[in-house]
């Protein structure tokens, strides 16, 4: 994120012991301090979305240029194999094969009509609830986004269950494993996998016990992360179900993926924060505050990825 969570803490606490902080948002917009409002409820938001997973950190991630429209082509590299050489012979250059896609932007966020109870509302308790709110939609709309382009790789495909059963399937570390060897197979090195928190209590506690994992467990469950397990980073999402569908056993549902950095998915976007406007509707005699970020993702390099899915 291009703020720092120490710099955001400053800008909260400044405000808090502003004059501003002990109006009502009421008082505050109709006052020359109202370009506050928006302002802190934006670093609120930003401060909220540094609490979750942000699954940036995991994409090929650029910034669009203003005035670029609405597509962006992010360029990748194939994976390079390493040379050796004989001394005293002629070196051999192999050149890289460039290839793009692109990543179709779109608005998301969340808008909130500032009615009559909220209004009334003192400034500090609307900064902090609707930031609060506003930055985890955002998140939410990124992991959505992440999620959907990255398992929409169909190179590497680790198949569970059975097909047409209509039963949730889970997966164990033998399937983890498969789906490792696929992506190293094609010249790629996993580092990272996604999937939702239930399903990785279930992996990790169906092969092995409980206490083999103590310290990775207790990460798990205060974090939603657990530092390296074969090799990987395991991010346990909330928002993984939201994104793919509810799980139930249907052919083809995807249960988890694993990625490689920077490979795997691309992330194009027009700021790394989310905008926070003010709008004043007169028709309705009515504010709106608004938290939206221009972005989207897309899928990198197909067999930089491998799919945990159900049987279809």
């Amino acid at each position: 994120m291009a703020m720092k969570i120490e710099e955001i803490k400053q800008q909260l606490e400044a405000f808090r012991e502003s004059d501003a902080a002990h109006l009502t948002v009421k008082e505050l917009l109709t006052t020359t301090s109202n370009i506050a409002l928006p302002t802190m409820v934006q670093a609120r938001a930003v401060l909220q979305m540094l609490a979750k997973n942000d699954l940036r950190e995991q994409c090929n991630r650029i910034t669009v240029p203003k005035g670029s429209g609405k597509v962006a082509y992010i360029q990748h590299l194939t994976a390079p194999g390493y040379d050796s050489w004989t001394p005293g012979s002629a070196l051999s250059a192999a050149d890289p094969t460039v290839a793009s896609v692109y990543v179709t932007l779109a608005e998301f966020g969340k808008v909130t009509q500032i009615e009559d109870l909220l209004a009334n509302t003192s400034a500090i308790n609307f900064v902090d609830e609707v930031g609060r709110i506003h930055g985890d939609c955002v998140i939410q709309g990124i992991a959505d986004k992440v999620i959907d382009a990255t398992v929409a790789a169909t190179g590497n495909a680790v198949s569970i269950g059975t097909k047409g059963d209509s039963t949730e399937a889970s997966f164990t570390f033998t399937n983890v494993a498969s789906a490792i060897g696929n992506i190293v197979t094609d010249g790629f090195t996993p580092d990272y996998a996604i999937l939702p928190p239930d399903k990785g209590w279930t992996c990790f506690t169906t092969d092995y016990s409980i206490t083999q994992f103590t310290g990775a467990l207790a990460d798990f469950m205060a974090t939603g992360k657990i530092p390296k397990v074969m090799g990987l980073d395991w991010i346990a999402e909330p928002y993984f179900e939201t994104a793919v569908g509810t799980l139930n056993g249907t052919d083809g549902e995807k249960y988890m993926y694993v990625g490689t950095k920077g490979k795997s998915t691309g992330w194009g976007e027009l700021q790394a924060n989310p905008n926070v406007q003010l709008y004043y509707v007169p028709k309705e005699l009515c504010s709106y505050v608004v938290t939206n970020l221009s972005a989207g993702g897309c899928k990198l390099i197909d067999n930089a990825t491998a799919v945990i899915k159900h049987a279809a």
